[in-house]
């Protein structure tokens, strides 16, 4: 258990044959909570927080501040929950994940200079009553990876869904369905490439741009 950290001004390490990309590391383990910490403003490498190879993890109550990459970068890890948490203007991702099993809940993502949230390489993800706003892309989902989001705002992202197929070896694009939920935007754009795209009893303000196939907005 890490509880009421303040963790700032830090960054990543290559010694004795490992290789540390974020500011905190968790590496081959299981049962960890992380709740009340403060992360801000790391350097030189990607990441504020990086979990691989990890199981049961609790993240709860967190802050990121001014990633200089991506603020959580998950890879390859089973039942992860991350609740109650804010995300603000991250050089990359707010919340990357691959090949990962992850549940979002509470959570605000705002000012991402790439994807607030991406969800790639056949992972599973349910979002819940989380806020993305001023991100470039609000949601991505990629290569065969699965979500179901419901009560969720989309705020003035310049593109608020993009489903696509990035790496052939997982063979198809993303799918998700997306809830009881608020888009708003002068345009609201949707892109989608070889995957699927379903919003159900959402409600919309603004213009709707769709850019492909298999874009289903309260039908």
């Amino acid at each position: 258990n890490l509880h009421h950290v303040e963790i700032k001004d830090g960054s990543g390490s290559f010694s004795n044959q490992f290789y540390f990309t974020s500011m905190l590391s968790i590496h081959n383990t299981n049962n960890i909570e992380l709740k009340n910490i403060k992360f801000d403003n790391n350097h030189y490498y990607d990441d504020m927080l990086h979990i691989i190879y990890s199981s049961n993890i609790i993240l709860k109550n967190l802050s990121f501040n001014n990633a200089n990459g991506d603020a959580i970068d998950i890879d390859m890890c089973e039942k992860v929950s991350i609740e109650d948490t804010n995300i603000y203007n991250s050089k990359n991702d707010g919340i990357d994940l691959m090949e990962s099993d992850v549940l979002i809940k509470n959570v605000n993502v705002v000012s991402s200079k790439d994807k607030g949230i991406s969800i790639g390489e056949a992972s599973k993800a349910s979002i819940l009553k989380t806020k993305l706003e001023k991100n470039n892309i609000a949601i991505a989902i990629k290569d065969n990876s699965k979500t179901f989001m419901n009560r969720m705002d989309f705020i003035n992202n310049d593109t608020q869904i993009a489903a696509y197929k990035k790496n052939f070896q997982y063979g198809s694009g993303g799918s998700v369905i997306i809830e009881n939920s608020f888009f708003k935007n002068s345009e609201n754009k949707f892109y989608s490439r070889k995957s699927n795209i379903v919003i159900k009893n959402a409600k919309l303000e603004g213009k709707i741009v769709k850019d492909g196939k298999n874009i289903s907005i309260n039908d």
